[in-house]
């Protein structure tokens, strides 16, 4: 799907942005100390960084080669993992500014429509390989 594929390839950019800003707003909030009160901060962050390529490839994969389980792991993913992470980052945090609560606010509208128009591909998808499957006789082995 064209639409998936777009926000999907807008992300990988807004990802790296996204992760960039979250570290350069936690330094300047903990002022360069290798201390932070938020204890769930850096491990949120690092979860980031673990799970953003992973999903990001399954959605990649999973959209230009038409297969439904990577297109089912980067719904998955970015609905139980990387939406609550941002989430967290504009709710969550004790010390969230304004920006980090505008940064987070667009991520998330960027995920959730990411998981609209993948579950969407995803269809679609499945609906064309069972015509396939079906057309070809695969049903009856004949």
């Amino acid at each position: 799907d064209v639409y998936t594929q777009m926000l999907i390839h807008y992300n990988a950019y807004f990802a790296l942005a996204w992760w960039i800003a979250t570290v350069t707003s936690t330094l300047f909030k903990t002022k360069g100390s290798a201390t932070d009160d938020d204890d769930v901060r850096p491990v949120m962050i690092a979860m980031f960084m673990i799970f953003e390529p992973c999903r990001l490839y399954c959605g990649y994969a999973g959209n230009l080669q038409e297969k439904i389980p990577l297109m089912a792991g980067f719904v998955l993913l970015s609905f139980f993992v990387v939406l609550p992470l941002h989430a967290y980052f504009w709710w969550g945090q004790d010390d969230a500014s304004p920006f980090d609560k505008s940064l987070n606010n667009f991520a998330c509208v960027l995920i959730f429509l990411e998981c609209i128009t993948g579950v969407n591909a995803a269809r679609k998808t499945l609906a064309a390989q069972s015509l396939a499957f079906y057309m070809s006789g695969g049903v009856d082995g004949r």
